[in-house]
């Protein structure tokens, strides 16, 4: 049976691996939850290039079919002038023409709106706007050695959580060995 000195070495040796083991672990954790966050981040970022770009296509989109409706009415009004019957029929059309207008006007205002503050998140990121698809592909780089980072500390973290249990073991099966010696040297004497 280990001796009192003997059980005191063991625990003061069980907390010094294990308050090591915890602060260490607790650091890669730390380090692991910091990289999440930066590659959410990243993420976030990536996300919106790709939201802005097509918000862009779809406000391009929308300014040909508002441009498309205008000439229409345009040539419609000329229609109008140019008949010496009843217009009532054309009139209505151009009812419907500049009610269409009127919506597809909201629908671009809207997709504006939203261009704007993708494009102010964008910004605060720190994205620049001349270059969105280089911009990309350099967050997606990012995103990978970000990647990279979190997998090493966390082989790092498990590594040494071994390598503490196995120095742990040795020095438990060592006192153990020290106690049987002594038990051994107490019945002998």
């Amino acid at each position: 049976m280990p001796s009192g000195k003997q059980y005191e070495m063991l625990f003061k040796l069980n907390a010094q691996a294990n308050s090591g083991f915890k602060g260490t672990f607790s650091q890669a954790q730390a380090e692991f939850a910091k990289l999440g966050s930066q590659i959410q981040s990243l993420n976030r970022a990536q996300g919106d290039i790709s939201a802005y770009q097509k918000q862009q296509a779809a406000i391009d989109r929308t300014q040909g079919r508002l441009e498309n409706l205008r000439k229409q009415h345009a040539l419609l009004g000329q229609q109008i002038q140019n008949t010496t019957g009843d217009t009532s029929a054309l009139e209505r059309e151009q009812l419907k023409l500049e009610q269409r207008m009127a919506s597809t006007q909201a629908t671009l205002e809207n997709q504006q709106g939203r261009l704007s503050a993708t494009t102010q998140r964008l910004e605060e990121a720190g994205v620049s706007m001349d270059d969105l698809s280089g911009e990309s592909a350099r967050l997606a780089d990012e995103i990978q050695e970000l990647s990279q980072q979190q997998e090493a500390a966390a082989r790092s973290a498990e590594e040494y959580g071994e390598s503490a249990v196995s120095a742990f073991d040795a020095a438990a099966s060592a006192l153990a060995a020290a106690g049987i010696v002594g038990g051994i040297k107490q019945i002998c004497h």
